[in-house]
């Protein structure tokens, strides 16, 4: 059967003032023309379908027609909560939805593992795949806290507790698909940070108690892994089956770099393939991204100002009629104070479909300047805090690389305090031996 996993959609979201509505809409009318077109069996909705716990009434109805559409086509739909999402605006109408073939998992329950195990029927009626519909988990989900833990002691005991929980909701799946004819796949959902995942700045920061990030080691060993969290589109194991669908529109000016995209699964490609016949004969890949349109144009211009304005009269705009007006977010670098740089960009874009959303100004002297005063105050900030800055001030490194040095540098951090710690003990432990033997001694 054919599955798609898509995931923070952040239906009602407020974009610098601008309403996200048309957006949604012409996604969601593009979304249904998907699924008529590949004959779509079911649709995976990872987390985070609203952007606030109180959405405004067009947001609600947009989620609701979605049932109602996705009725009418025969397509299920399962629906997993976000850190976004409200547990108790999800469960208001979560048991009607049941009858209208959409599931949603709300919150994670220990008691109640069988609400985790979701049935995909085929076309034929017959179960074509299991999904282990585990939503964003919250600490107090799957824990107790336990008086006199430590910091490390309650991430460590967590992180087991977040692994059993997913544990036993496969196991439970594996048990289901044992009583069938022929095993089906099984799906898992998640709404997290996983390890590898490069987040985008309208990413909020989630930590699951006082985990950052987990690793993909905690999963069990699904046919595919549906996670949402990260608006950016990505794989985060080696053969793709564990992945993020990524956000369906740009939810910040720095996605704007990567497609939008979502996931087809067909499950029939899933197993061991049988060898090739014809050389020129084309094997059927399990899993495919399917590129999103971009519904609202959108820009981000960087440089000095001659150059920003150089690149203003070179965009491309929303032709007349469209209706459209061209979102642009300027970044201006320059050594010396500019008071009228708002002014001439401004002078620049009139008359034309361009709607100016936000200025900001960078200077490289700055750089130069922090380093400096950073040397008179070192003493006052913490490592991590330095690297920060200094991260922060280097214009030349982009998002991506920056979340990559940034894992980078946390991972040296942590050994180093760990080896620094070990180092203490260990004198302390020498000092104490040596205090014990005079004392014996006197």
């Amino acid at each position: 059967m054919k599955i798609l996993h898509t995931s923070d959609w952040h239906l009602g979201q407020h974009f610098m003032g601008k309403s996200r509505r048309d957006e949604h809409r012409a996604f969601i009318d593009w979304l249904l023309a998907l699924v008529d077109r590949e004959s779509i069996e079911a649709v995976i909705i990872a987390g985070d379908v609203f952007d606030t716990g109180s959405p405004p009434s067009y947001a609600r109805e947009m989620y609701h027609q979605l049932v109602l559409d996705m009725k009418a086509r025969h397509c299920q739909l399962v629906i997993v909560a976000g850190n976004h999402d409200s547990v108790s605006m999800l469960n208001e109408s979560k048991s009607l939805l049941s009858y209208l073939d959409t599931q949603v998992a709300s919150q994670g329950n220990l008691d109640d593992l069988e609400s985790h195990v979701i049935p995909l029927k085929d076309q034929q009626g017959e179960i074509g795949a299991w999904v282990c519909a585990v939503p964003y988990l919250r600490p107090k989900d799957v824990m107790k806290s336990v008086s006199g833990q430590s910091e490390q002691d309650k991430k460590l005991s967590l992180l087991e507790q977040i692994g059993d929980f997913y544990q036993q909701v496969f196991d439970l799946a594996c048990e289901k698909n044992a009583s069938l004819k022929q095993a089906v796949p099984i799906i898992g959902t998640g709404h997290l940070t996983a390890m590898g995942g490069q987040v985008s700045e309208s990413v909020r920061d989630l930590y699951v108690g006082t985990l950052e990030a987990l690793p993909t080691s905690v999963f069990p060993k699904f046919d595919y892994l549906a996670l949402g969290h990260i608006h950016r589109a990505q794989a985060i194991s080696k053969d793709g089956r564990f992945r993020y669908s990524g956000s369906p529109i740009p939810l910040s000016f720095d996605e704007l770099g990567r497609e939008k995209s979502l996931v087809m699964i067909d499950t029939s490609a899933f197993g061991e393939q049988a060898p090739l016949m014809d050389l020129f004969e084309e094997r059927q890949e399990p899993i495919q991204t399917q590129t999103i349109p971009n519904f609202q144009p959108m820009q981000s211009l960087k440089g000095n100002l001659k150059s920003v304005l150089k690149q203003l009269s070179a965009l491309a705009l929303p032709e007349e009629g469209e209706g459209q007006s061209l979102w642009l977010e300027v970044t201006v670098i320059a050594d010396e104070y500019l008071s009228d740089v708002h002014k001439r960009l401004m002078e620049a874009i009139v008359d034309k479909p361009i709607e100016l959303l936000r200025v900001m100004r960078k200077s490289a002297v700055e750089k130069n300047k922090d380093v400096f005063e950073s040397r008179q105050t070192l003493s006052e900030l913490t490592v991590k805090d330095v690297f920060e800055k200094n991260l922060q001030l280097n214009l030349e490194v982009d998002d991506e690389e920056a979340a990559t040095l940034t894992a980078l540098f946390n991972t040296c951090l942590v050994e180093m305090e760990e080896s620094e710690q070990a180092e203490l003990d260990a004198a302390e432990k020498l000092n104490a031996n040596k205090k014990n033997t005079k004392e014996k001694q006197a």
